[in-house]
């Protein structure tokens, strides 16, 4: 083997390392405290979607990945797989914000009531006909 190919082999060997070092540090990244994180927005469900519809991408560039607290009232809930999701009204019958409550908390309690007016917090994961939040944590009233 000759100097180039050494040194080249060595260069690959150290970058090789680094890549692995940087995906390792990424997988064993902690989760952020969604309780005691300070929300970027504060608003009710039927706002938050008429951001969305108004304009998805000034909508996206506020809100996408960011945390948000978020009121309504609980028009629907499913539970799959022990994750628990709150359908929120918008009063519009072909979208809601869907809100995915947080699998890395200890939540006070999980027997919500269609019906009843919630207030939650949790990361804006984007909108389709739907607005997403996930994480999403209760918050006092």
């Amino acid at each position: 083997m000759n100097v180039s190919k050494k040194y080249l082999f060595m260069g690959a060997l150290v970058l090789g390392g680094l890549c692995a070092l940087i995906a390792y540090k990424m997988y064993h990244k902690p989760h952020k405290n969604i309780v005691k994180a300070e929300a970027v927005a504060i608003m009710t469900a039927s706002e938050m979607l008429a951001s969305y519809k108004n304009d998805e991408v000034a909508a996206n560039g506020k809100y996408l990945d960011k945390i948000l607290a978020i009121s309504g009232t609980i028009a629907s809930i499913k539970v799959q797989d022990n994750q628990i999701s709150l359908q929120l009204d918008t009063g519009d019958p072909m979208s809601e914000i869907i809100c995915n409550l947080d699998p890395f908390t200890k939540h006070k309690r999980t027997d919500f009531k269609v019906g009843e007016q919630v207030k939650l917090k949790g990361v804006c994961s984007g909108y389709l006909s739907d607005v997403v939040m996930d994480r999403c944590v209760e918050q006092p009233r």
